[in-house]
């Protein structure tokens, strides 16, 4: 990346933060807040004010992506996070300026003090507030200088921030120097985590749902979505409904609904923290999918004197609509009846409670907020997601996203924040445990105490997206993230040793399932006519490989084995072949079913 010339706004953020000395920079997304803190480190170290700076990012995907952002702008950065080796970790600790997460830094607090840093910047500095890694460092040790970076500060929250960091000054909506750079709104996550008696329920029901199959398994998936997604009180009525449900559910599940110790609606603090973090907003529209979790929330809610909109089975939607437009409601509380045919008036936030995977669905609720009038869009609109971390209604979450994301709709949300809740997804734990430790499913399923159908439904997703690889050895298939292909080559070495005379029939699929080539031959032959495929296609879905293996006494075994992820780089595509090739190592340890199999 060339070196950024910096913009007016951004000199002036970083002048104005060297003068206090200890200040927080607050600027929209997307308006160059990490060059802001480019000129202030740079000023710092010229002017020997500072020897050493630590940068803070609140994942390790933000430390790698900040470390190269700062070494394309000519700084001696460098990452380190709890991913990378001991070796290297050490390395990074020796550079000027160090980028690391802060749960790092605490478990390496010695390191961390033997090195002297003078100087802090806090990425995403709201999350210093009920972090409790953040908190260690911020409050266990004194930098000298020290520099906040923020979309957005929550009033609540805006005492402590200054208590830790500094001074707050914000450059944004009403800047217009700034206006060309904005979008016009922004988005945001807000988690609602389970309690325990919750979270008991919830892997209760996921036990049943491994066990159960068919239409069983269909109804008590249902049932898992409805409590994580909407609450509690979506899955007792959905109990009270269906007796075939209920006869599926185990009785302590049961005995645990209905013990008082499970909330309602566990997503109504996370609410009620939203409506008061953005307190300015003139009117809300909040999308629930139950009617009764709806009702519930607008009762709870009713210092806001919220109007609902159900539907026209469950109210006079022309007095709803009319009340919803009247200056004095701020409050809008509607179920998918909000979403279309219904002409909602134009809000300046929006909290999806309840997530969808549909395009259409999604875009429609958006457009509650997009649609802002001229006078809406002198003030910053938000749309907000209210997500239960560890739990399937994160996967729908980013699901909806990616949808979005191909229907053409952006969603202008901080990487950051989006790495961060994928943190909590159940796909997330499986890749790094895949990352840490390649291993077969069964295995990995069984280190996560994560069902087995759930543990394989989040590989595929995520071979298709090419984040993580697998190959065939003697233990059957064996997963990898796609940053451990060298793990791979070292635990089995065996079954990536190819055959170099080996004569196979290969045939890659592309994107939409097309054939995009059938062709033959020894293995450097075709990874040549392949590598160039690769780099005219972009990209391979699915590669199939059949080949005959001398098994003894003039006998020969057919084995056909399927690739079925990302390819898109010449290092995976030499795995597959690598792999596919070394079959005649390992053959002999899978037998016949394991090689039929091999293509399911």
């Amino acid at each position: 990346m060339a070196r950024l010339k910096p913009r007016d706004y951004q000199r002036e953020a970083a002048e104005w933060a060297l003068r206090e000395g200890a200040a927080v920079v607050c600027m929209p997304t997307g308006t160059g807040k990490t060059l802001v803190a480019v000129l202030w480190i740079e000023e710092l170290l010229r002017s020997g004010r500072a020897r050493r700076v630590l940068v803070l990012e609140p994942t390790r995907f933000l430390v790698e992506q900040s470390a190269r952002f700062l070494q394309s702008q000519g700084l001696d950065a460098a990452p380190v996070h709890g991913s990378l080796s001991r070796g290297e970790r050490s390395r990074g600790w020796r550079s000027r300026v160090v980028v690391a997460t802060p749960e790092i830094v605490v478990a390496e607090w010695r390191e961390f003090l033997s090195q002297g840093f003078d100087a802090v910047v806090v990425d995403e500095c709201h999350h210093t507030t009920g972090q409790d890694a953040y908190m260690k460092v911020m409050k266990g040790y004194r930098f000298r200088w020290r520099l906040g970076l923020t979309a957005y500060v929550p009033p609540s929250r805006r005492r402590e921030i200054e208590e830790l960091i500094g001074r707050i000054r914000c450059w944004g909506w009403d800047d217009p120097r700034l206006s060309r750079y904005l979008p016009g709104w922004e988005a945001e996550v807000y988690e609602a985590p389970l309690n325990d008696a919750e979270a008991r329920l919830y892997m209760l029901l996921e036990e049943a749902w491994d066990q159960a199959t068919g239409g069983s398994r269909s109804l008590l998936g249902n049932a898992i979505r409805w409590l994580v997604r909407d609450g509690a009180l979506a899955l007792m009525e959905s109990l009270e409904r269906s007796q075939k449900l209920r006869s599926l559910v185990p009785r302590e599940a049961l005995s645990l609904l209905y013990s008082g110790g499970v909330r309602p609606a566990h997503k109504l603090g996370a609410l009620e923290r939203v409506l008061r973090d953005h307190e300015g907003f003139d009117k809300a529209i909040v999308f629930i999918d139950r009617v009764v979790v709806a009702e519930y929330v607008a009762e709870k809610l009713a210092g806001y004197n919220p109007v609902l909109v159900l539907g026209r089975r469950r109210i006079d939607p022309r007095e709803a609509l009319d009340r919803a437009r009247r200056p004095g409601t701020r409050l809008i509380v509607s179920t998918s009846a909000g979403e279309e045919g219904i002409d909602l008036p134009e809000a300046s936030l929006l909290v999806v409670w309840s997530h969808t995977a549909s395009p259409l669905r999604f875009i429609q609720r958006l457009g509650r907020v997009l649609r802002a009038t001229d006078s809406a869009r002198q003030r910053p609109r938000w749309v907000v997601f209210i997500a239960t971390p560890d739990t399937v209604d994160v996967d729908s979450l980013v699901d909806g996203l990616l949808e979005a994301r191909r229907a053409g709709v952006y969603v202008n949300i901080d990487p950051g924040v989006v790495e961060y809740i994928w943190s909590f997804s159940r796909r997330r734990r499986v890749l790094e445990a895949v990352e840490e430790q390649p291993a077969p499913l069964d295995v990995v399923a069984r280190a996560l105490g994560m069902p087995l159908p759930r543990a394989r439904e989040a590989l595929e997703w995520l071979q298709a997206r090419g984040l993580a690889v697998y190959i065939y050895t003697h233990l059957g298939r064996v997963y990898a993230a796609r940053t451990a292909l060298q793990k791979l080559y070292t635990l089995y070495r065996e079954a990536l040793e190819p055959d170099r005379e080996l004569e196979a029939r290969i045939t890659v699929y592309g994107e939409n399932g097309q054939r995009l080539a059938g062709l033959r031959g020894v293995r450097d032959a075709v990874e040549a006519r392949l590598a160039r495929l690769l780099k005219r296609s972009g990209a391979f879905t699915r590669i199939v490989f059949t080949v005959q293996v001398p098994v003894g006494r003039g006998l020969v075994r057919l084995a056909r084995l399927a690739y079925s992820y990302r390819v898109d780089t010449v290092d995976v595509l030499r795995l597959v072949l690598d792999n596919a090739y070394s079959c005649p190592r390992y053959i002999e340890y899978m037998g016949g079913a394991g090689l039929r199999g091999a293509e399911e």
